[in-house]
């Protein structure tokens, strides 16, 4: 009897705390949504973000001019046009499941993809660990958010 009084309880205090277990879809939300996520992300990120942010960058030789891909502007001009790119997105595509990469285009020249210039900037992020359902301008959840690389983009 006690087993399968525990069990019950265990399966009701499983089911009362699913909705908040559930991680961010980015596949279904709105794009919209996803873009206001970013602007208060681009805002509210803490320094730890935005330094694994620029190790992973640095690390895939983007701020290197001998690499196939890299950016143009010097590395501290480039930290500027990447926060800009995540607050002022002008498109997000969402991608497996938690995803998205932010793209802004700048007009001018901010990189090299491959030999060919490009002037766009994409950010990608994952926002496994928002809870569905959070406010997008809620500001405690964006802690945990991981900003994953930035790059010149076509």
């Amino acid at each position: 009897m006690d087993r399968r009084l525990l069990r019950a309880f265990s399966l009701a205090m499983a089911c009362s705390l699913a909705p908040s277990a559930y991680a961010l879809n980015t596949e279904e939300a709105e794009p919209h949504l996803l873009m206001e996520y970013a602007v208060t992300l681009s805002a509210h990120a803490a320094k730890h973000q935005w330094q694994r942010l620029w190790h992973a960058t640095r690390l895939a030789h983007y701020f290197n001019p001998a690499h196939t891909t890299h950016f143009t502007p010097p590395s501290s001009k480039a930290g500027e046009k990447i926060v800009h790119t995540l607050a002022n997105a002008t498109s997000v595509t969402a991608y497996k499941t938690s995803l998205a990469t932010y793209r802004y285009e700048f007009g001018d020249k901010v990189g090299i993809e491959r030999g060919i210039a490009v002037t766009a900037i994409c950010v990608d992020v994952d926002w496994r660990s928002l809870p569905e359902g959070t406010d997008a301008e809620d500001a405690s959840g964006m802690g945990s958010v991981s900003l994953l690389l930035a790059r010149p983009c076509p």
